[in-house]
Parts: structure tokens; sequence; C-alpha cells
């Protein structure tokens, strides 16, 4: 059984001017995968379904220096995971549900997800590893793709249960109001997990506890 909440909480500080402040935050899913490990999906929350998902950049997303864990196509020949939702798939020997990776707001993982890593990604680490690079940044490699909506998948984390309360979002952000336009717009925001009181109100008390899954 999995155990989900979607919590808001953090402080969102918008660079673009009050009158196009269209993104309005990052958030958090958290649900407990069983077996001692969970994942948290996160979001970018805009004011309009119109508003045009580009990229995040200058990111910080840590667990308490923990790592994160991958479960793709990398590791089945004994390598260290890859940050990209195109190698992550559920075939044999694999279940994206612990695979760990960003995301430009694409529905659907495997070949058909064109998120891309940005160079200060990829010059610390390849995109490979448990770890985000600091300032690290990836971005829709499809424009012709137009992501849009009023809440766009960014990533998929995956971790230990006791490394959870650890766990932080923080980036800017690069949207467009809609498609029609070419005028880019910035923001920032961060998200940390609830503390485990605020949990416990939003059902989530049990999220440390043991439960098995067979994967």
């Amino acid at each position: 059984m999995k155990c989900k909440a979607l919590v808001a909480v953090g402080v969102a500080a918008s660079l673009a001017g009050a009158a196009s402040a269209d993104f309005v935050d990052f958030t958090g899913q958290v649900t407990d995968l069983g077996g001692g490990v969970t994942a948290i999906d996160m979001f970018a929350n805009f004011g309009s379904a119109d508003n045009v998902f580009l990229n995040i950049f200058n990111s910080d997303v840590d667990n308490g220096g923990a790592g994160f864990q991958h479960d793709d196509f990398t590791t089945l020949s004994g390598g260290n995971g890859s940050w990209l939702p195109s190698q992550s798939a559920d075939v044999a020997g694999l279940n994206s549900l612990f695979d760990s990776y960003v995301n430009a707001g694409y529905a659907s993982i495997g070949a058909s997800n064109s998120t891309s890593l940005d160079p200060n990604f990829l010059d610390n680490g390849d995109g490979l590893g448990p770890f985000l690079p600091a300032t690290g940044g990836w971005f829709n490699g499809n424009p012709d793709n137009v992501i849009s909506g009023s809440s766009v998948l960014i990533g998929h984390f995956v971790m230990a249960n006791e490394n959870v309360a650890d766990f932080v979002f923080a980036g800017s952000i690069g949207w467009k109001a809609s498609s029609e336009t070419t005028q880019v717009e910035f923001g920032s925001s961060s998200w940390s997990v609830p503390a485990p009181g605020a949990l416990a109100l939003l059902g989530l008390g049990g999220l440390a506890t043991r439960r098995r899954r067979t994967r």
C-alpha cells in the first residue's frame, strides 16, 4: 500500500515582475513505496494552465548527503544510474517507481521523454550517480513538444525512509506565459519536507514504517 500526500510547505520568490508572476511555487508529493524506501515527486506550479515550462537551473537538491537511488538501464550493467528519464523504464529487472530522475514535465518515461541535462549538470558527474550536482539544471530538449499546465512534474527522487526528513529542493525556473509568446520569465522557490508532526497530521505518520512490496 502506498501512502501519499501533496504538501505545499515552501517559499516562492519570483524573480519576474509582479505583473507576470505566473510561477507560484514548488511542491512535493511524498509516497511510501514500502521496504524502507520513499519517493518524492516534485512539481512546479503555475497560476495558469497556459504557462509553458522551459527549464530548471541553479538547482540545489539534497537529502542530508545520503544520495538517491537509481533503477534504470545503466544499473542493469552495474552502472551508477542516470538522471535522465529516458533511461528509466518498466521492463524486466527494472521498476521506475524505484528510480530517481529529473523531468521536464513529460507524462511518460523512457525513450519518448526528451528531458535534457544542462552543462552545469553534465560537467559534474556526467549526469550519473546518486547525487545531483550543485547548480545543475535540466530542460525540455524538444521545444516542438510544448509542456504546459498548472502543475508540471519536474523530478522523481527515491531514497531510504530515514533520509526523507532531510530532503530539500531549491532552484530557479524558466517559463513562458503561453506558447504564443517568445518572452521568457524567471522565478525561484524552495521546498522541504514538513516536520514529523505536520506529516502525521497529513496522514503520513507511518512514513518510516516498513512495508513489504514485491518489485
